[in-house]
């Protein structure tokens, strides 16, 4: 009885070992782990690889002495070979890779010459070859107020108008007023996660109140604040709801909790990709450095020219005659055009979003957008 007993406890105990092992062997063979692999499809050299500090795929195609690339965010998966297959077109001068898998979401990639542009900028010619699901059938709307034209309802806008903003999101539009007289340099601006907040401006030198705009449904709130701040003073940037500022004049670094109100003395620090660094207080206020965040993507504007890459040298051709970058918000940017805001997501190109006429002769600190 007793062996019949030590067999069984010796069985289980075998059966356990085996779990555990096929367990361990099934988190090794899941677990993401960075790789690279070259291989042909059609005459063109892919190279694919896995970046697992930033969970995207990456690809490089060379084709014609221009090397292509391209990143795709995603959980690490099994497969490998992604491109099953890989079409020309050509059309005036300019040509497009049409890569195809079953397993990640592709797009044309383009050349004009020995510019990489995006597909969306090829020529008409060769757009027409290009299959019809790749570009947006989103229409523009046509509304208007206060000479502004609104195409695009899809983010919600705050827009300076000298004492206050006008706002707009995908319901409503309307008037925020804050100062008692016009202001045409309002720089102690900046965002955080779901609220705009700036300085008030109808004080002089410095300031203790704090106004709080929420992108969600426009409404204002006034913080007052416990220290007096000078307006020489520069936003570092925000991690969700705080906003980090330094005031140069009295080389103290700030962070303000934009959902309470409560404003905190700190020890200077920058967060440098998503981490935070500590860094000297003079340091910062001589270098005038802000705030970096993680990406994938980086967006350059030289020589009013736009261009995307994927932190490498590849840079892809995006718009050209670009007035100035708006804002950079995951993977968009969003960007002026003379007096045109425009939106560019990778998957699909530009989108016209609002104009103004008033943008021709002034922009700086004008626009903000979620």
């Amino acid at each position: 009885m007793v062996k019949a007993i030590t067999n069984k406890r010796k069985l289980r105990i075998f059966q356990i070992s085996l779990l555990i092992l096929f367990l361990a062997f099934l988190y090794f063979l899941l677990k993401a782990k960075d790789y690279t692999k070259e291989y042909t499809v059609n005459d063109v050299l892919i190279t694919e690889s896995y970046r697992k500090d930033s969970d995207s795929y990456y690809f490089t195609f060379t084709y014609n002495d221009i090397t292509f690339d391209y990143l795709y965010e995603s959980n690490y998966k099994q497969k490998r070979n992604f491109i099953i297959d890989l079409t020309i077109k050509e059309g005036e001068g300019d040509y497009c890779l049409i890569p195809s898998g079953d397993a990640l979401e592709f797009i044309p990639l383009c050349a004009s010459g020995d510019n990489i542009i995006h597909y969306t900028k090829v020529n008409d010619n060769l757009k027409a070859q290009i299959p019809q699901e790749y570009f947006s059938n989103e229409k523009e709307i046509n509304d208007t107020y206060n000479s502004l034209n609104i195409y695009n309802r899809d983010y919600t806008y705050l827009l300076w108008k000298y004492n206050g903003f006008y706002y707009i999101n995908a319901t409503e539009t309307q008037e925020i007023d804050l100062f008692s007289e016009e202001e045409y340099n309002v720089t102690l601006i900046g965002y955080t996660a779901d609220y705009l907040l700036l300085a008030d401006y109808d004080q002089n030198y410095t300031f203790d109140k704090i106004y709080r705009i929420s992108f969600k449904n426009g409404s204002l709130k006034e913080y007052s604040l416990d220290y007096d701040i000078y307006f020489d003073s520069s936003i570092m940037g925000y991690v969700g709801n705080k906003l980090y500022l330094i005031d140069n004049n009295e080389s103290v670094m700030y962070e303000f909790n934009a959902q309470n109100g409560e404003l905190e003395k700190i020890n200077s620090r920058l967060l440098i990709d998503g981490n935070w660094e500590e860094v000297g207080i003079k340091s910062l206020i001589n270098q005038k450095r802000s705030f970096t965040y993680k990406t994938n993507y980086e967006y350059t504007l030289s020589d009013h020219t736009l261009t995307l890459s994927y932190k490498s040298a590849i840079k892809t051709i995006i718009d050209e005659d670009v007035t100035s970058i708006v804002r950079i918000k995951d993977n968009l940017v969003f960007y002026l055009k003379t007096d045109t805001l425009y939106v560019f997501d990778p998957l699909k190109g530009s989108t016209r979003l609002l104009s103004y006429f008033e943008w021709n002769f002034n922009n700086e600190n004008m626009i903000y957008v979620d």
